[in-house]
């Protein structure tokens, strides 16, 4: 029933808090893909990118041109965007504006004329840069998608329907046509997120060789001048700064508060290793022959350039030193390990030592394998039989979508969630 909503009843839905509320005929209220153009954005990122590159001290730049491009691509790129299965919820029901509906008999369309639907809210779950979705891919149509909300795990958007008047399957079309609009721009922006990467990685590159060049060429001019150097602070040195925030999750224990790392910031880091990991496969040869100290070195460097100064190397840890070691207030967030392939032996002995050095309060923690065999399927094949071999194996942990994340029990008795990343170094 169609129906000119009276000054009581408009009264009634603005004072009372209801289910049922006055929305426009269109849902969808902000557009994605449209703040800013690619080309600018790409140009504000290489900016900031050569802003701090210009800021790396002397003894920063002992580390190869090769290296530091990778980091610093790593750190300014983006990850892919990945779009899940979408979560349908009851939305309730809504009043609709229908007055500028043709098809309908109104015979006043100056004013408002409502009629009640049911909302369906569609919960997108996506990963990757949020970001993203706020730019406009180089390649587009003029028709952008829209969405009434995008928070850091969903694109959310709602349909509306007149249950009277349409079918579920109709509904369906109309959600599965939304979905697609998204998908494919998702298509288009990851890309234009490939066409980022490749250019950071170049533009780095330049902007190292400007940076060493300019600081040699003081060094020399400040030799030449007979100037005393021999000071604690390398040159160019700049205190590192937090890059990213941690959302620290307190638990008490026995009387005891301390702090446990969130799984949304063990996926950020799993996602820094991983895109690192990536470029170290796609990298020179000279960088993927270092041994292991430096490529602990590297994952070190990569993961601080998100979490400035919090991540250490060669910490010791309950029984023994850890190779990567995330702290805060003095507590574990997170540890890893970093080793070659040597078979499912020297596998199990690392499992052994990353559990081994865990403490009963240890909650996050990972594998990093370094392979340089010529067949990394089969080795990737040998690490998940090993794991599932273990005595301390509990099970997988399938929602790590796109993480190898399993549980583990240490010894006594604690779980632990351990990520196993392995990555293919052959030359």
């Amino acid at each position: 029933m169609v129906r000119h909503p009276s000054p009581v009843r408009s009264a009634f839905n603005h004072g009372v808090s209801r289910n049922l509320t006055i929305q426009s005929s269109v849902t969808g209220n902000m557009h994605l893909f449209s703040d800013i153009k690619f080309h600018d954005y790409k140009r504000q990122r290489v900016e900031e990118m050569e802003d701090e590159i210009d800021e790396l001290s002397s003894d920063e730049l002992e580390n190869s041109t090769d290296a530091l491009a990778l980091i610093f691509a790593e750190k300014y790129g983006h990850s892919q965007l990945r779009v899940h299965d979408p979560i349908k919820e009851d939305g309730g029901e809504v009043e609709k504006d229908v007055s500028d509906d043709p098809r309908r008999m109104i015979i006043d369309r100056s004013t408002p004329t409502y009629k009640t639907a049911q909302r369906i809210s569609v919960k997108l779950p996506y990963e990757g840069p949020k970001q993203m979705l706020k730019v406009l891919p180089k390649s587009h149509t003029m028709s952008l998608p829209e969405a009434d909300r995008v928070t850091n795990s969903y694109i959310i958007f709602n349909v509306d329907f007149f249950s009277d008047e349409t079918d579920a399957d109709e509904v369906q079309d109309k959600i599965d046509k939304r979905i697609s609009e998204i998908k494919s721009y998702v298509s288009k922006a990851n890309g234009s997120i490939r066409s980022l990467n490749d250019h950071l990685e170049t533009k780095a590159r330049a902007a190292i060789d400007r940076r060493r060049e300019q600081v040699e060429a003081a060094a020399d001019i400040m030799d030449e001048l007979g100037v005393d150097r021999d000071t604690e602070t390398p040159t160019g040195y700049i205190k590192p700064e937090k890059k990213r925030d941690i959302d620290i999750t307190t638990t008490t224990d026995d009387g005891m508060s301390h702090d446990v790392l969130p799984d949304t910031t063990f996926r950020n880091i799993l996602e820094i290793v991983d895109e690192f990991g990536v470029s170290l496969e796609r990298s020179a040869p000279t960088v993927r022959s270092l041994d292991e100290e430096s490529l602990r070195d590297l994952f070190l460097n990569a993961i601080n350039t998100h979490y400035g100064g919090l991540a250490t190397g060669e910490t010791f840890n309950h029984n023994g030193k850890t190779d990567i070691h995330l702290r805060h207030n003095n507590e574990n967030l997170f540890i890893a390990e970093c080793k070659f392939w040597k078979g499912p032996q020297g596998y199990r002995d690392t499992i052994d030592q990353l559990l081994s050095n865990l403490t009963v309060r240890d909650t996050h923690a990972a594998a990093i394998i370094f392979s340089r065999r010529q067949n990394f399927a089969a080795v990737q094949d040998k690490i998940q039989q090993t794991i599932t071999d273990h005595d301390n194996y509990g099970t997988t942990l399938t929602t790590f979508t796109d993480h190898d994340v399993y549980r583990f029990e240490q010894t006594s008795g604690t779980p632990v969630k351990i990520a196993v990343k392995a990555f293919d170094l052959f030359t």
